[in-house]
């Protein structure tokens, strides 16, 4: 039996599926990698073809893979931990395990917990949006960037 990879699998390397196949947190990813790079941090991982995977974090109920990791060039090298939300993500309630691991996970690394969040949608505006449902599930980013 082949069991080679078929479709979308083989175009695109482990790690980047479904950031890959979700245009909208694809290109928001693709611009955040690059503004990470163009400002001097190191050691950039992303869900994106191209670039190596962030290593994935073990949790409790589920394990998880970031969007996007990097050290920043201050001089503790400070990581960062990025997560890519669109208006679909923003009030789905299977975000709730992957934002605590990703918030967990940068306690104990020191990282800084980044989101970013398109700058507008058919909605309306998406980081009170998410910046509330954060603080429902009493969970603290570093930044919410809207691009």
């Amino acid at each position: 039996m082949d069991n080679t990879n078929t479709g979308k699998e083989a175009l695109f390397s482990p790690g980047c599926e479904p950031v890959v196949e979700d245009e909208e947190r694809r290109r928001l990813l693709w611009l955040m990698a690059e503004y990470f790079r163009t400002i001097g941090c190191t050691d950039l991982k992303a869900r994106l073809p191209g670039f190596m995977p962030p290593p994935i974090l073990s949790g409790t109920i589920e394990d998880h893979r970031p969007d996007f990791t990097c050290r920043q060039s201050d001089s503790a090298r400070t990581p960062i931990i990025l997560e890519i939300v669109t208006p679909g993500m923003v009030e789905d309630p299977t975000t709730e395990n992957r934002w605590s691991l990703l918030s967990s996970a940068a306690k104990l690394y020191n990282a800084e917990l980044h989101f970013v969040v398109p700058k507008w949608a058919p909605r309306g505006a998406v980081d009170p949006v998410l910046k509330r449902r954060l603080a429902r599930m009493e969970l603290t980013a570093n930044r919410v960037w809207t691009v």
